[in-house]
């Protein structure tokens, strides 16, 4: 799997080498305000998206209290034609900037190419990275001795391909892969993942005013057998993924979008002293967002999204509630 993406980077160079000197520049900015119940669950709940990283991960460890949390975001965007078609670059810089719970604030950066062949055929890559992700306090489960506490942070990576294809003019799929894996600092090295997914999309336009996107990944990852087998903690797992998404166009300038997530998590450790044995999780999400343009570079958007987890081994739910205010300006 690495060596498949590392032809794939290959390819993106090559491409780029390949295109001509006419190129248009283009930015973007996206500032939100959001209020979350739960500071730990905000950020697994944000990334529940067939286009991000769903499967994340969490420390059970829900009811952190709420914050209000900002959302920066800006984009810088390079198009052109090469001998292939249409060409495009996109790099990516945002963050959530917790008011009184800083220790969660953190940045996400992703740079995206993208080549349109004269077909109608895309042909995507991305890379993605969190690089100080802090997911909250963690006991630590030595093999021998006594259980202790600490801060639990990771640094987060993956790639993505993916290949879109017309069927009609109104009906597109997506086949995606993606390959990534998670460092996690001491004393949690154990946990260290590499994790693989692939998935069909289907893009519908249904009529002029309202899209609909679905779509479904399987995912499997792995922790660093060498050293999960020194610790009753193996987080590897197999990973079941849902999406479904609507989009309607209301008025000329007012739209709405409605998704719908479904997860499923199974815990794959065959160490029966292991605390993942036998758990799964599963996890239902639903969100609405209005969008209204004020014009053709400024729009508005306010949104809220309810989360509910639940892992097999308790009785309670894990709830999450997120609402939010954005401004898009693009240039």
């Amino acid at each position: 799997m690495t060596r498949l993406f590392e032809q794939a980077a290959l390819l993106a160079l090559l491409t780029l080498i390949s295109s001509s000197v006419k190129a248009e520049w283009s930015a973007g900015f996206d500032n939100s305000l959001y209020y979350t119940d739960d500071v730990a669950l905000f950020s697994v709940t944000r990334r529940l998206s067939l286009k991000d990283d769903p499967t994340q991960p969490i420390i059970d460890r829900p009811n952190q209290g709420g914050d209000f949390v900002y959302e920066p975001n800006a984009n810088l965007t390079w198009s052109g034609n090469n001998s292939l078609g249409e060409i495009n670059m996109a790099l990516y810089a945002a963050g959530y900037v917790f008011t009184e719970k800083s220790e969660y604030s953190h940045g996400l950066y992703e740079i995206q190419l993208n080549q349109k062949f004269s077909t109608g055929t895309q042909l995507h890559f991305d890379y993605n990275l969190v690089p100080d992700l802090f997911l909250g306090k963690n006991d630590f489960l030595p093999a021998n001795g006594s259980v202790t506490e600490h801060d639990e942070r990771l640094i987060n990576h993956f790639w993505s391909i993916y290949l879109d294809q017309p069927l009609t003019d109104k009906l597109t799929v997506r086949l995606l892969s993606r390959y990534g894996f998670r460092i996690y600092d001491a004393p949690f090295q154990h946990r260290d993942t590499q994790f693989w997914t692939l998935g069909p999309h289907l893009e519908w336009a249904i009529s002029p005013n309202v899209e609909f996107l679905m779509g479904y990944h399987y995912e499997q990852g792995a922790a660093t057998p060498e050293r999960a087998s020194h610790f009753p903690d193996d987080v590897s797992y197999i990973n079941h993924y849902a999406s479904a998404e609507l989009k309607i166009h209301l008025l000329e300038k007012l739209s709405a979008s409605f998704i719908f997530d479904y997860e499923k998590t199974a815990f794959t450790t065959v160490n029966s002293n292991d605390g993942h044995y036998g758990v799964s999780e599963n996890v239902t999400q639903g969100e609405v967002e209005l969008l209204y343009e004020l014009d053709e570079s400024t729009a508005v958007k306010l949104g809220w999204q309810h989360g509910r987890r639940k892992l097999n081994i308790e009785e309670q739910s894990a709830r999450n509630n997120n609402l939010w205010l954005g401004l898009d300006y693009a240039f």
